[in-house]
C-alpha cells in the first residue's frame, strides 16, 4: 500500500474538530435559550392533527416536537456551516471561497465559479471542491446547472483548474440519486442537456470523501466521529438542555392545554 500523504493526525483531527463542534453546540444552545423567550408561530387547527399523528400522550409532549421542528433546520444549517466554514480550512487547510476571497483572487468572482465552496491544495496540483450535504441535496435543475458551469471552468481555465471534486458529507456511493451522474454528464436513461466530464470531475461520498480530503488516510472519518463525540463532552450541555426544554414544554402546556 502506497504511503499516504495525509494533511492532519489523529489527535489533529479529534482536538480540532472536537474544539470546532464545541463552539457549535454552545452557540445553538444559546438559539434554545432564544427560543423560550420568542412567540415561535404555532397553528393551533394543526395541534390536534400533530397530536394523533406523532402518538403524543400530552401537551408536554407536543411542545417537545414543536420546538424540535422548529430548531430542526437550524441545526442542520448550522452544522454545514461547521463543516463548510470551520473544519475544513481549519483541520483539512482547504481554502474556503467566501466572498473576500473570490472578490481578490480572478477569476473566482466569475458566476462559473458559484457553486465552488473550496480550492485544495495538493502536491500535484489544485483541485476545486464543491460541497453536499447529503444524496438528495441536489435536485435535476441543479444537477444540470453544476454540469454547464463545471464544463465552463474546464474550457476556460483550465488548466491549471482541471480537476473538480464534488464531496458529500454522509452517504455511500451506491445510494446517491443519479443527479450525481448527471452533474458528471452521464445520463441514465432520459437524455439531458449534460456533456461527459467524468475524466475531470469526480464524486466522492461519506467515508471515501473523508479519506480524500486527508489525503488518504482511510481512516479519518472516524477520527471526525470522535472529534464531534469530544466536542459534545466538552460543551457538555446535556442537562442545561434538558432543563430548558422542561421550561418550554410547561410554559407550552399551560398556554394550549385547553
Amino acid at each position: 500500500m502506497a504511503e499516504t500523504k495525509r494533511v492532519a493526525d489523529h489527535d489533529t483531527v479529534v482536538k480540532l474538530v472536537g474544539e470546532e463542534t464545541c463552539w457549535m453546540v454552545k452557540q445553538r444552545m444559546d438559539k434554545l435559550k432564544d427560543t423560550l423567550y420568542e412567540s415561535m408561530s404555532v397553528m393551533p387547527f394543526l395541534l390536534p392533527i400533530l397530536f394523533d399523528i406523532h402518538g403524543a400522550t400530552t401537551v408536554q409532549e407536543l411542545g417537545d416536537l414543536l420546538v424540535v421542528g422548529h430548531l430542526m433546520v437550524g441545526h442542520s444549517t448550522s452544522f454545514g456551516k461547521l463543516m463548510d466554514e470551520r473544519i475544513l480550512p481549519k483541520v483539512f487547510k482547504t481554502v474556503k471561497f467566501t466572498g473576500a476571497y473570490r472578490a481578490a483572487n480572478p477569476p473566482f468572482a466569475k458566476a462559473m465559479f458559484n457553486e465552488i465552496d473550496h480550492l485544495v491544495n495538493r502536491p500535484d496540483g489544485p483541485v476545486l471542491l464543491s460541497l453536499k450535504a447529503g444524496r438528495w441535496t441536489i435536485q435535476l435543475t441543479a444537477a444540470v446547472e453544476l454540469n454547464k458551469a463545471f464544463r465552463e471552468i474546464l474550457k476556460k481555465h483550465s488548466p491549471p483548474y482541471n480537476r473538480i471534486v464534488v464531496g458529500v458529507f454522509a452517504g455511500k456511493p451506491e445510494t446517491l440519486t443519479d443527479k450525481y451522474d448527471i452533474l458528471r454528464g452521464i445520463n441514465r436513461g432520459k437524455k439531458h442537456n449534460v456533456v461527459d466530464l467524468t475524466g475531470n470531475v469526480l464524486v466522492y461520498a461519506g467515508k471515501d470523501f473523508w479519506t480524500w480530503i486527508n489525503g488518504g488516510e482511510e481512516a479519518t472519518q472516524g477520527w471526525v466521529l470522535d472529534g464531534i463525540i469530544k466536542g459534545l463532552q466538552d460543551a457538555n450541555c446535556r442537562k442545561e438542555a434538558a432543563e430548558l426544554m422542561k421550561i418550554f414544554k410547561d410554559s407550552f402546556a399551560a398556554s394550549y392545554a385547553k
